[in-house]
């Protein structure tokens, strides 16, 4: 059986993916809960509820891919849009870029001889590259299909976080929705706000107490404008 191995910076890469979800399905259970508490507050029927559940669900979850997308999208066509400067810059002057790659690394320690020696082998080997990692720290610009990716991951995870209170108002009695919901959600806020801090290393009681916080005040918000304009 083969075991998957990540490096640091595989890992840390994969974290931050991870950390994006999480945040995702937090907007997700906070919002879904805020309009279930809110309309169940107001009185509203299991079938009212669930038609603002689900639509709730299928218009976040665009709103949040679409949002994704943009930001991805946007982020790597200014990196190509770098890359393909520095490409020019070392076609129209290779010996100055060269120059410019030295003092770079004289700049990081390196002493002057040896300065030159990386930046003459890593130039040999790719100098767009070479200029590219040093000056704007850029590894991997990967493909535009990526933001494609980032874009549903983010939507499925708000559309998850989104799914939890819309169960619960489907399968509560009426009686207990409201307290249940609410019980429920803190709970699984809680949760989140615990993995977030194992993925982020974070001191867990920080993150924990600032879900539970804001899902609390969202549905605190939610109930009494539902009490207020009760159907």
């Amino acid at each position: 059986m083969r075991i998957l191995v990540l490096d640091s910076a595989q890992l840390a890469d994969w974290r931050e993916h991870a950390r994006e979800s999480i945040l995702e399905i937090n907007d997700g259970i906070a919002s879904a809960a805020g309009v279930a508490e809110g309309f169940a507050s107001a009185g509203a029927t299991v079938h009212t509820l669930l038609l603002a559940g689900v639509t709730l669900i299928v218009a976040g979850a665009l709103a949040a891919g679409g949002a994704r997308y943009t930001e991805a999208r946007t982020e790597w066509e200014v990196n190509r849009s770098l890359i393909d400067e520095e490409r020019a810059s070392v076609l129209a002057d290779p010996e100055g870029e060269m120059e410019e790659l030295v003092g770079i690394y004289e700049a990081k320690g390196l002493e002057p001889q040896l300065a030159r020696q990386v930046a003459e082998a890593l130039s040999r080997r790719d100098p767009v590259a070479a200029h590219v990692d040093a000056e704007l720290g850029l590894e991997d610009l990967g493909t535009s299909s990526g933001a494609v990716l980032a874009a549903a991951i983010a939507g499925l995870s708000f559309g998850l976080g989104a799914t939890v209170p819309l169960l619960l108002v489907y399968f509560l009695p009426l009686r207990d929705r409201v307290a249940s919901t609410l019980v429920v959600v803190l709970l699984t806020l809680a949760l989140t706000g615990s993995v977030a801090s194992w993925l982020t290393g974070l001191p867990t009681f920080r993150l924990v107490r600032r879900n539970v916080t804001l899902g609390a005040a969202t549905m605190a918000a939610a109930i009494i404008v539902g009490h207020a304009v009760h159907i």
